[in-house]
């Protein structure tokens, strides 16, 4: 399904790309040198939430690390309770063994919206995005980690989810745990948490000693600490305490923020995430392993990182469809066939025959920008397994842009490129957007569709035509209405009803597919 930005979207966007007092990161360039798995990489952020998804070992957790060095921070700044220092250097991430060799020539650049440069031809005022560059020469050390910019930054790691019962330090601490004086945050950790698990508490504290603390909740009589919670639980007080206690414009780093959470309660987060976001001005990035977790933030939120023959490569707009596709058993199809919707998706799977769409993997992917995106991306990782992408009718009149954007995208191609992308795309019928297509075509199928709908024939053609008035790509949706049905019951009566009533109008498309098949062989 196409993401909708709300209003909420509208809102955090605006801000994160004008805001220049809280030195947000706007993007980060690996530009020599290697660490880890990751090469050479540039990444830019336009929303205040980003997710990373890849495979194990592709460089996840190494992005994140660098992220955290990217700002230094005040001596009197916020600091989780077990750390020493208030900011983070390599050497809390990068530990090798005697035995193992220290990266070195490396070079970052992080690109920050800031309003406390010292001028400089470029930014006379001080003001604006200006980079700063972190290296280690051979031999060397990195350097000057006092120079960097300024900013609150926290990382939390997958051990927020060890319950308090399974830490040493809590079960020896368990009997000597105090009151912790309140900050004045708490009922809105409480209300957050709460919401995301369809639980009322009634009240929430921590208990501290020493460096440690402990979470108290009281539902109705029921009083319980972090020794009787779930990990998910305890690991959304945590998250949110931290992002309330680093307080107004932090750096929140997630490693695998979906842990310990259900698909209900992942997308429950990242929509509080999103109100606090823009309550606090807190700044998030994370991995996940969570298709929820890709489909609740835009697609330009969204980055999938992939290892090929020893070089990093960067997808950025991945459909969560396509990214988790790439993670699962699906693979083991022969040909991975993308569309810009579910409309696309109706249309094509009704239209191919069982021995082909049995070989096919159909994915949304949001856009016709997409498609051509994610064809430059697989031209770049030069996949093995065959991919084509088809279109929407009314983008037959724009092949010329998605061709120019897609060579942009690829970091120039060789010659035989035009050649390459006319090879994998594809057209759904007509020369309209396919939900005005379709319901023209069904008007001409009201017979088949009248029973299949309990109602009379001029009726429904009266119901289509009226549907046909609404606003672009709004169509199905008014006629489900009329009908009193499902959208997506409408879309899958209607499709198979025109795909076999007009089976001649997809016959481009299965040449497409079947050629492509052919490739695979």
């Amino acid at each position: 399904m196409k993401y909708a930005e709300s209003k909420l979207d509208d809102r955090l966007r605006k801000w994160f790309q004008s805001d220049n007092s809280r030195a947000l990161l706007r993007g980060i360039s690996l530009e020599e040198g290697a660490l880890r798995s990751l090469t050479s990489l540039d990444i830019t952020f336009e929303y205040p939430i980003t997710a990373v998804a890849g495979k194990n070992g592709a460089g996840k957790s190494t992005l994140l690390a660098m992220i955290c060095c990217a700002f230094h921070a005040d001596k009197s700044g916020y600091k989780l309770p077990k750390r020493n220092n208030n900011y983070y250097t390599f050497s809390d991430f990068f530990i090798q063994h005697a035995e193992e060799i220290s990266p070195e020539g490396i070079s970052i650049y992080y690109d920050i919206a800031y309003n406390a440069w010292k001028p400089s031809p470029r930014l006379p005022e001080g003001v604006g995005r200006g980079y700063q560059e972190r290296k280690k020469s051979r031999g060397g050390k990195w350097n000057d980690y006092d120079q960097r910019v300024h900013r609150t930054v926290v990382f939390l790691g997958i051990e927020r989810i060890v319950p308090h019962s399974e830490r040493s330090q809590s079960r020896s601490y368990s009997r000597v745990f105090k009151h912790a004086p309140e900050r004045g945050w708490e009922r809105k950790v409480m209300s957050a948490v709460g919401y995301i698990l369809g639980k009322k508490y009634d009240d929430f504290r921590f208990l501290e000693h020493s460096k440690y603390s402990l979470p108290v909740v009281r539902c109705g009589a029921i009083t319980y600490s972090g020794f009787n919670m779930g990990a998910g639980e305890n690991a959304l007080f945590e998250i949110f305490s931290t992002i309330y206690a680093a307080g107004d414009g932090a750096l929140l780093v997630l490693d695998e923020i979906e842990l310990g959470l259900h698909s209900e309660a992942q997308r429950k987060l990242i929509e509080k995430l999103k109100d606090v976001c823009l309550e606090m001005h807190t700044q998030i990035v994370c991995t996940t392993h969570s298709k929820e977790i890709f489909e609740c933030i835009p697609p330009d939120a969204r980055f999938y990182i992939e290892n090929v023959k020893n070089s990093t490569r960067v997808v950025q707009g991945i459909s969560a469809e396509y990214a988790f596709s790439k993670l699962s058993a699906r693979q083991g199809l022969e040909l991975d066939l993308l569309v810009e919707d579910d409309v696309g998706m109706a249309l094509v799977s009704s239209a191919l025959p069982t021995n082909v769409r049995s070989r096919v993997n159909v994915i949304e992917m949001g856009s016709g920008k997409l498609l051509s995106r994610q064809l430059s991306a697989a031209y770049l990782m030069n996949e093995p397994k065959p991919i084509i992408s088809i279109y929407d009718g009314d983008q037959r009149k724009r092949e010329g842009e998605n061709l120019s954007h897609a060579k942009r995208m690829a970091e120039d191609p060789d010659d035989d490129f035009k050649e390459w992308f006319e090879n994998r795309i594809g057209y759904l019928p007509g020369d309209v957007w396919p939900e005005s297509w379709l319901l023209q075509k069904a008007m001409e199928c009201t017979g088949k569709l009248s029973v299949a709908f309990k109602v009379d024939e001029a009726s429904l053609y009266d119901l289509i035509s009226s549907a046909l008035q609404a606003p672009k790509h709004k169509e199905l949706y008014a006629l489900s209405e009329s009908l009193s049905l499902p959208r997506q019951v409408v879309l899958h009566y209607v499709a198979n009803a025109v795909t076999e009533g007009f089976s001649e109008e997809f016959i481009p498309l299965g040449i497409v597919v079947v050629a492509a098949l052919a490739r695979a062989a």
